[in-house]
This record gives C-alpha cells, sequence and structure tokens, in this order.
C-alpha cells in the first residue's frame, strides 16, 4: 500500500510548473519555515516572553531524538533505490525513514500552533504538508516516511506541551508551591 501510493503520487510529475512548484517545496521551504518562526521567537523575546521560545526549542528537541529513534527502529531505503521512479531532486542514498525535512517541518508548525501563534501554527502546518507531499511527488520519500516524520512531531509537540501545563500548575498549586 505506501508503495502504491508513492506510485500515484510520483505519476503526477510531469507537468513543469507543478514540477518546479514541488521541487522548490522539497528542497527550499523548509528555509522559510524556519525564518518565520525565527523571527516569531524574536518578537516573542522582545516582550520578554521566553517561556514559549524555550518551549519551542524543547519541542524541536524532543521531536528531533524521536525522529533518530524511529529512524533506529525501521530501516527503509529510499525509492529511487529500490523502485523506478520519476526523481526530481537529485538526492544521495540513505535512510528514508522518517523524512528529516518533513520531521522539522511538522515539528515546526506544531511548536508554532502549541505555543507562538494558532494563525501562523496553521500557515506554517499547511507548509509542512506541502513539503511532505513534495518530498513523496518528488521521489525522495515514501507517504509512510511522512506520516512518521508527523507523528514524531505530534509526540514532541505534546510531551513539551504536557510538561509545560504541568509545570505551570505545580507552581500555581499552593500545596506543591510551598
Amino acid at each position: 500500500m505506501n508503495y502504491d501510493l508513492f506510485k500515484d503520487i510520483n505519476d503526477l510529475s510531469g507537468n513543469g510548473f507543478v514540477d518546479g512548484l514541488m521541487k522548490f517545496g522539497a528542497k527550499y521551504a523548509i528555509f522559510i519555515a524556519f525564518v518565520i518562526v525565527a523571527i516569531l521567537c524574536l518578537l516573542r523575546l522582545r516582550e520578554r516572553a521566553v517561556r514559549p521560545v524555550v518551549d519551542v526549542v524543547a519541542a524541536l528537541v524532543v521531536t528531533f531524538v524521536l525522529g533518530v529513534a524511529e529512524a533506529q527502529i525501521h530501516s527503509e531505503k529510499r525509492p529511487f533505490q529500490t523502485h523506478h521512479v520519476h526523481q526530481l531532486l537529485a538526492h544521495g542514498p540513505g535512510q528514508s525513514f522518517p523524512s528529516d525535512h518533513a520531521t522539522a517541518a511538522f515539528g515546526l508548525a506544531l511548536a508554532t500552533l502549541a505555543f507562538l501563534s494558532w494563525r501562523w501554527g496553521v500557515a506554517l502546518l499547511v507548509v509542512a504538508i506541502w513539503i511532505g507531499f513534495a518530498r513523496v511527488y518528488d521521489g525522495i520519500h515514501y507517504p509512510v516516511d511522512i506520516l512518521g516524520s508527523f507523528l514524531a512531531a505530534l509526540v514532541g509537540v505534546a510531551v513539551v506541551f504536557v510538561a509545560d501545563r504541568l509545570l505551570v500548575q505545580r507552581r500555581t498549586d499552593p500545596v506543591t508551591a510551598s
């Protein structure tokens, strides 16, 4: 099923304009996401709101660690190493699961959504979906690689969100604060 869905998406390539959009998304959109989150963090720091920025950084670290753990658990070569694909971007062989680009993009989006800005988080989630789709479209990843990336980011952000809420609750609870 993973390969069949990969082929369905990868076989869409062949339109010059769409191919260009997908190449840009797969290769460069992650930098746009990082810049947006950096600016949002700087604005929060300017307001002297340190906690949300620390939460974003912590969520990204946990997400990265979970992505590394996923790669250790499930080893898979990239689609172009084992199948004939329409590979639109040059890429070296190696581990396919999970997608580092998609892990970072979903991590940035979900951390922004949880800690910085709902509107920017939704916009970055759209960018993350574009990046993930483009990585499959361009022949670099399977759909399950993108799903694994999303799950790493979702769990990473959730862990930090829950930990943050527990810390806030502990500080405000008169029984545990003393």
